[in-house]
Order: structure tokens, then C-alpha cells, then sequence
């Protein structure tokens, strides 16, 4: 689309301007007399109402649609493929494609992905293992200490489980997804945030 020349009223940026039409007085008073100072425009009685929508879908929403694509398509071009700690809404609007599939493997977020209420990065489940490769590294070495499993010593004991078929992970890599888990854990339970796709966030699952 090449637009040559775009004028515009500088005094007043009404609808009119953005349209090509004009308001009268008598449409203004017409306005203040049926809505006394209420909301009328995108109302039934709002005349330029069709307009605006057909503005908005045909104009306006392409170029949004068209300025996500590029900000995605940078984003992935200049995002370090490394795994890293996802603690924030911001976070997952970039996660690194290497930690897809730690995150689709995880419980919730797979049966929402077989359920096919989330985007799930483009994953097909189906072809997925049977059980969750991650599991023992992201909970070998962890426990929620308290004093019901300590010991007389005031010790816990502590299990580590090491599986020669487990993701090739270095220690650092496997906390970050553990922590990640985690997040995801309380974001899918937190009534702010449970209706969002953590696979594709801001968008919401179904």
C-alpha cells in the first residue's frame, strides 16, 4: 500500500478527519441532547459507527498485525537460543526454542497441549514420550525442607536420581528449568494469570 499524501486536521483529529466527512452543528447538538454527556460513539446512534469499524479491521488491525509479525520475527533473529531462568510474563513472551520441550513435557502444560487448549509451540503430542524425560533432573536434589523430615541430627536426607537416557543438561540448565517449572506451576494457578497460553503468552488458551 503506498499512501502519496495524508492530510489531516491539526486543530481538531475527529473521525471526520480521519474519514473525509464533516460534523454540523445540528449533529452535535443532536448528540448532546440524545446522550447528555453519556458515551455515543460506537453506539447504535453513532452514524460513522460502520465506518470506524471498517476503518479499524481494514486499516488499522492489518498494520498491528503486520507490526507483531516483524517485533516476532526480530525478537527470534537477535534472541539467544540458551536456556535461562522464565520468571516473568515478559520472560515468556521469548522463550528460547531449546526449552520447548522441557516445558511441553511438563505435566500440566501437556495435558493442556493434548487437550489442544494451548498452542504448545507447534508440538504435536502425539509424538511425544510416554513419560516425562526432564522429571528427574528437575526434582533429583530438591526437597521442601521442614521439621517433620528431619531427622534426630536435625539432617534430611536427600535423593538424586541420574538416568543414562536423561537430556544431556548441564547443572546450570537444569535449575533454570526446574525454576521455570515452577513459575509456570503458580502462574497456571494464580486467578490473574491462569487463562493465558504459556506457550504462546499474551494469548489465552481455550
Amino acid at each position: 500500500m503506498e499512501v502519496k499524501e495524508l492530510s489531516l486536521n491539526s486543530n481538531v483529529l475527529s473521525l471526520g478527519a480521519l474519514l473525509g466527512s464533516s460534523g454540523s452543528t445540528d449533529l452535535i447538538n443532536s448528540i448532546n441532547a440524545r446522550c447528555g454527556g453519556a458515551s455515543f460513539f460506537s453506539t447504535a446512534a453513532d452514524p460513522y459507527r460502520d465506518k470506524f469499524a471498517n476503518f479499524m479491521q481494514q486499516i488499522v488491525e492489518p498494520i498491528r498485525l503486520v507490526n507483531r509479525t516483524i517485533a516476532g520475527t526480530v525478537n527470534k533473529l537477535f534472541s539467544r537460543d540458551e536456556y535461562r531462568y522464565i520468571q516473568s510474563r515478559e520472560d515468556l513472551q521469548h522463550i528460547p526454542p531449546c526449552m520447548h520441550l522441557g516445558i511441553v513435557y511438563y505435566q500440566p502444560v501437556r495435558e493442556m497441549l493434548e487437550q489442544e487448549r494451548i498452542e504448545g509451540f507447534g508440538i504435536d503430542p502425539s509424538q511425544l514420550q510416554a513419560e516425562d524425560p526432564y522429571k528427574d533432573l528437575c526434582e533429583s536434589g530438591r526437597c521442601d525442607i521442614h521439621s517433620t523430615l528431619l531427622d534426630k541430627d536435625g539432617c534430611v536426607d536427600m535423593q538424586w536420581v541420574e538416568n543414562t537416557t536423561d537430556p544431556d543438561l548441564s547443572w546450570q540448565e537444569v535449575d533454570m528449568l526446574a525454576e521455570t517449572r515452577r513459575y509456570i506451576d503458580e502462574f497456571l494457578k494464580d486467578e490473574e494469570t491462569r487463562y493465558y497460553d504459556v506457550t504462546a503468552y499474551p494469548s489465552l488458551h481455550c
